[in-house]
């Protein structure tokens, strides 16, 4: 099992990067610009209140290493999304359930919204994989990790770029005043 820990920061007060990022109905970006990611695709969407039940359907790509080749075809790369969104704690919890390979590999990924004390919002994503195949396993792991992290940052500064042009402007009803530090 491999774990994984990005800690990054927006210039935004919780409640506006939450409200934005987590309840809006229009994505900041299209998920396919994301690096490694091929397809994206809302499957269900219950709102329970405290809590937002989420599944989407993924297809990702990357290099498969060599030695995984044998054991991981491309077409294994396609998962469901399982996740939860807790309005309370401001975290989004998510369970990976790939088509392939299901009582091998064992996905978690958690992305916290904290206030920060100084006007800015801190996100800690987290996670671990594991794949239960001798060998290979611990060689996709690492390959995988790589790729989360990649997508992790791309989508940080894709959605920090996001932020910025929605509230200085094209989308704030209130003035950009009440959503950044000064």
């Amino acid at each position: 099992m491999q774990r994984y820990r990005l800690v990054q920061h927006f210039d935004y007060f919780i409640d506006t990067v939450v409200d934005i990022l987590m309840e809006s109905k229009t994505p900041l970006y299209d998920m396919v610009d994301l690096p490694n990611v091929s397809n994206s695709k809302l499957i269900e969407e219950k709102d329970l209140g405290d809590t937002k039940l989420i599944k989407n359907e993924w297809c990702v790509h990357g290099q498969i290493p060599p030695m995984a080749q044998k054991f991981i075809k491309p077409e294994m790369l396609t998962f469901v999304e399982d996740s939860v969104w807790d309005r309370r704690t401001k975290v989004y919890s998510t369970k990976v359930i790939p088509h392939f390979l299901k009582n091998q590999v064992d996905v978690r990924h958690k992305v916290e919204h904290i206030d920060n004390g100084d006007g800015r919002t801190k996100r800690i994503v987290s996670g671990y994989i594991e794949v239960k195949i001798p060998v290979i396993g611990p060689i996709f792991e690492a390959t995988v990790i790589k790729y989360i992290k990649q997508n992790a940052e791309e989508d940080f500064k894709m959605t920090s770029g996001a932020l910025d042009k929605y509230i200085q402007g094209n989308g704030d009803p209130n003035g950009a005043k009440s959503y950044k530090k000064s």
